[in-house]
């Protein structure tokens, strides 16, 4: 309902990962393999058995992942 955000996509310079749920069943697990791809350099984390949520157990998983991206914006 958003429109088109190829191009946007396209100009993001930052360190940038996408989290996906491969259960998602709001949105499609290729609108995050898209969106990664779109972004020069996005790294993405497809992550078993989550859907549109984020599970207290991943808590942690997402902490390192998230942690690692930033490192990449102050090196």
């Amino acid at each position: 309902a958003g429109g088109d955000r190829v191009a946007v996509l396209k100009t993001i310079v930052a360190p940038t990962l996408v989290i996906h749920g491969r259960a998602d069943p709001l949105v499609p697990v290729s609108g995050g393999i898209d969106t990664a791809q779109l972004i020069p350099g996005a790294k993405l984390e497809l992550i078993e058995g989550m859907g549109h949520d984020l599970p207290d157990e991943l808590i942690p998983r997402f902490l390192e992942l998230i942690g690692s991206n930033a490192e990449k914006a102050t090196a």
